[in-house]
């Protein structure tokens, strides 16, 4: 890494918030040099108890979101001599502390002002509000609810970029502002462009068939996903049919894209005897585009993702690296 001062050296952060997505903002900024404090009650702030737990109890969720930071317990005098102190302050949404005008005022919740102000919102409910739910999964079967805190991750990301650009203007006003994140609108914005298609030409996503070259195919020992626009006689080749090549009902792009279903059937087939590696190697040098599905085990021990460094320690513990680097990579 570099040796370099990090981008937020000097930046004092006061995390008051109790939810992942306000947690994550804070991770994000102690990455980047900032010095966060999570301020907890005396029970604890909730993400610790949130599953999975560690053998030890400790939640997984609560060491993901608050690596690199300080943990205190305070109230009255101490909790505003470190809001004096603080440059940033992430909470939770509603009235907060009187903060110096210097001060960024991070407010992150569930839904901003209006009808579902008073609302709060789990994981689940959010994805279904959204319409990510109503996008994903299969045609004719029911819509898919996408694990884990996805879109309280996207909401720490906005929160946290939200902060960052405060900083920079304070730059030259020399005045902090509020901002805000909430999950609602973070949750609609990442889903890739269903608003703003909808709300340019008043159509949207499906669970259709994917109107393309697509195909998921299981391996003997792992599943394979496939685009193959072009290159027609590799793919034939790499499942040993050759015969398909010049089958009348696939000489053409159209013609293969009438029939893939068909296609599909066929390669499913040949790839349960195959192994994935195999599989992929082929389809690759004959330049059709294809990947092993991977867990996560292998993820991480891939060569790329050890090359990247992808993992550091953190209180003696592995944790993510930096999401993106600022001035390279030593």
């Amino acid at each position: 890494m570099s040796s370099s001062p990090e981008p937020l050296d000097g930046v004092v952060v006061a995390d008051l918030s109790s939810t992942v997505a306000g947690q994550y903002a804070g991770r994000m900024l102690a990455m980047y040099g900032a010095t966060v404090v999570l301020v907890e009650p005396p029970e604890g702030t909730p993400t610790r108890r949130m599953p999975p737990l560690s053998p030890d109890g400790e939640s997984f969720v609560f060491r993901h979101v608050n690596q690199g930071k300080q943990s205190v317990v305070v109230t009255g005098g101490a909790l505003a001599d470190l809001l004096v102190r603080a440059d940033v302050v992430l909470r939770d949404q509603g009235e907060g502390p009187v903060l110096a005008d210097t001060v960024i005022d991070c407010e992150v919740g569930d839904f901003p002002p209006g009808p579902y102000a008073d609302w709060t919102g789990t994981e689940m409910i959010h994805q279904a509000l959204s319409g990510v739910m109503n996008a994903t999964g299969s045609v004719g079967r029911p819509p898919i609810y996408g694990l884990g805190h996805r879109s309280a991750y996207a909401t720490g990301t906005t929160a946290y970029i939200s902060v960052v650009a405060a900083l920079h203007e304070r730059r030259r006003s020399g005045l902090g502002q509020r901002v805000r994140a909430t999950v609602f609108e973070s949750a609609a914005a990442m889903a890739q462009n269903l608003v703003s298609q909808y709300s340019y030409n008043g159509t949207q996503e499906t669970r259709a068939r994917y109107p393309g070259f697509l195909a998921i195919l299981r391996c003997a020992d792992a599943w394979v996903v496939l685009f193959a626009i072009r290159n027609w006689p590799s793919l034939c080749r790499a499942f040993d049919l050759d015969e398909l090549i010049d089958d009348p009902r696939f000489v053409t792009s159209g013609d293969r894209l009438a029939h893939w279903p068909e296609v599909v059937e066929l390669l499913r087939e040949r790839a349960s005897g195959m192994l994935s590696d195999d599989v992929v190697a082929a389809l690759q040098a004959g330049r059709v585009s294809a990947e092993k599905v991977c867990d996560l085990g292998e993820l991480v021990a891939s060569e790329h993702w050890r090359a990247r460094r992808m993992l550091r320690e953190v209180d003696g513990r592995p944790a993510l690296n930096r999401l993106f680097e600022v001035g390279g990579v030593a």
